[in-house]
């Protein structure tokens, strides 16, 4: 057996024990509360899970969820892309630019979900809490790809007179999407759980977030920890399965 398969069943058993032992500390926890509403037995949420996942709103809900999730994340990389192309263009972009990274950045989630909620819908909102969340994060490590770029190949195409569309298509391209794919599952799943939080303060109707609040409304702990569950399960497949998407361009790289 190669030393990469034995860490990688290593790294699988590690992840296994730690699952384990966040299960047992839920048992613990609630033997010693030994309360539903503050923290629901394992039998309890583990029905409510599958009567979730049998029925047809709690799909409804997720499908909405997780389209809301797609777009904010899709209009997140398109804008971070641009801005990209445009710093790496014209260098004084980017110190003009700074200043509005710098507010999306630190600009507080809460505060803009509620002032957002105002100006908006309960079904819009938690999009655009998305967008200013996962916009600045994607924005950084493309300008890390390219600040990471070989000089070498810019100076090439310089002697050699190549177009702006040949660089971009055959240089800084290839270069930037490895590092950007390899994120993408980890973006996506991160912004997944903000949408989801949003949802919860905007009480958005048919989503995960609305179940969530409904269940707290209702005092319905095992609903909510079923949800969560639901939502925690799904980050991590949508995080494992596009994080897969990096492959390709080293199999491409490779088999150049």
């Amino acid at each position: 057996m190669s030393a990469q398969a034995k860490n990688r069943i290593i790294n699988v058993c590690l992840s296994a024990g730690a699952i384990v032992c966040m299960w047992a500390v839920w048992l613990i926890a609630c033997a010693v509360v030994n309360d539903g509403y503050v923290i629901p037995s394992f039998p309890d949420t583990a029905e409510r899970f599958f009567a979730l996942l049998g029925s047809g709103g709690f799909w409804l809900s997720f499908a909405k969820s997780l389209g809301r999730t797609a777009l904010s994340w899709a209009v997140s990389l398109l804008a971070a892309a641009a801005l990209t192309f445009a710093c790496a263009a014209f260098p004084r972009v980017r110190a003009f630019a700074a200043p509005f990274v710098a507010v999306f950045r630190t600009v507080p989630t809460m505060a803009i979900t509620l002032m957002l909620l105002i100006w908006s819908s309960p079904r819009v909102a938690p999009v655009i809490v998305g967008f200013l969340m996962l916009f600045p994060i994607t924005y950084s490590q493309m300008m890390a790809a390219v600040d990471g770029m070989d000089a070498g190949l810019a100076q090439m195409a310089d002697v050699y007179g190549i177009s702006a569309g040949e660089r971009l298509f055959k240089i800084y391209i290839p270069q930037i999407l490895p590092p950007v794919l390899s994120q993408v599952g980890a973006n996506f799943s991160l912004t997944l759980k903000v949408i989801i939080s949003a949802e919860v303060m905007c009480s958005t109707f048919d989503s995960l977030g609305g179940m969530i609040h409904q269940s707290n409304v209702f005092l319905d702990t095992a609903q909510m920890f079923a949800l969560t569950i639901c939502a925690l399960l799904a980050g991590g497949l949508l995080q494992w399965a596009l994080s897969k998407l990096a492959l390709i361009t080293r199999r491409r790289g490779g088999s150049a």
